[in-house]
C-alpha cells in the first residue's frame, strides 16, 4: 500500500489552546483517502493537495476545536460518546472527542456515511 507523503506545518502568531492526538484508525483513513484520489482517481497532485488541506483542517483544531458544538448525530454519539465532535474539510467529517486540553482524532469519514 502506498503512503501520503509526509508534511511539516507551522502555524505562527496563532496560539495554541489542544494538543492533537490521531488515532490509527485516523491515520489509516487519511492514507485510504490519499490512495483512493491517488491510484484509482489517478490525481497524484490532487491527493497531495487533499492531503495537506485535511491535515492543515486537523491542525486549525488545535486553536477552534472547543469551540465547534457536540454532535448529536445519534450514530456518532454511539460510536464515539455522548462528547465527540465534527469538523468539515470539502467531503470528509473529522470525528474527535476533547479530554483535558488534548484533542483525539477518531476517524476521518467521507461525510455522506453519517446518517
Amino acid at each position: 500500500m502506498k503512503c501520503a507523503p509526509n508534511a511539516t506545518y507551522y502555524r505562527f502568531n496563532m496560539e495554541i489552546e489542544y494538543s492533537i492526538f490521531i488515532s490509527s484508525e485516523a491515520e489509516t483513513d487519511v492514507d485510504e483517502i490519499y490512495n483512493y484520489i491517488a491510484f484509482e482517481v489517478m490525481a497524484p497532485e490532487t491527493a497531495i493537495r487533499y492531503y495537506i488541506g485535511l491535515y492543515d483542517a486537523i491542525q486549525h483544531l488545535s486553536i477552534v476545536g472547543g469551540a465547534l458544538p457536540v454532535s448529536q448525530q445519534p450514530f456518532l454519539r454511539k460510536q464515539y460518546g455522548t462528547n465527540v465532535r465534527t469538523a468539515h474539510y470539502k467531503k470528509i467529517t473529522i470525528v474527535y472527542n476533547i479530554i483535558g486540553k488534548v484533542v483525539y482524532i477518531r476517524r476521518i469519514i467521507a461525510s455522506s456515511l453519517i446518517q
